[in-house]
């Protein structure tokens, strides 16, 4: 469903839409045991590991845009000053070791096999002795 869809549904405001979501992925997605995503200009619950790993891909990429612009447009224009304030050389530091983390993540993840979503086995059903002998 689209968020237009649910917000008129549940007549809600954007800001009580993102609280909502908070709400279920915080509890509801472990009672459900299924994922909920904002996955192709939609939100979702799956199982889908397909779905799954690339609404994570993308999320991992955002994350990581976001703690490029960090460094780049707020610590690091600071040059060598960021030596004399101890917080901000920390935060550079490391910022700097998740940027490589996500990098590891990134090329790992490109050389791993993509996820299928997994078949459940079907049950048989049990023939009677009086269906059995009808075929």
């Amino acid at each position: 469903m689209t968020k237009e869809e649910i917000t008129s549904k549940i007549d809600a405001t954007e800001s009580q839409f993102t609280r909502l979501k908070s709400y279920i992925r915080d509890h509801i997605t472990m009672e459900k045991g299924k994922a909920f995503l904002a996955f192709r200009e939609g939100y979702l619950f799956t199982t889908d590991p397909t779905k799954i790993a690339e609404n994570v891909g993308w999320r991992l990429r955002r994350i990581n845009t976001e703690l490029r612009r960090l460094l780049t447009g707020w610590i690091n224009p600071l040059g060598e000053d960021v030596a004399l304030y101890e917080v901000l050389k920390m935060y550079q530091e490391e910022i700097g070791h998740m940027l490589r983390l996500a990098e590891r993540m990134e090329k790992l993840s490109h050389s791993m096999p993509k996820p299928v979503k997994a078949t459940k086995a079907r049950r048989r059903h049990r023939t009677t002795a009086a269906t059995a002998r009808a075929t």
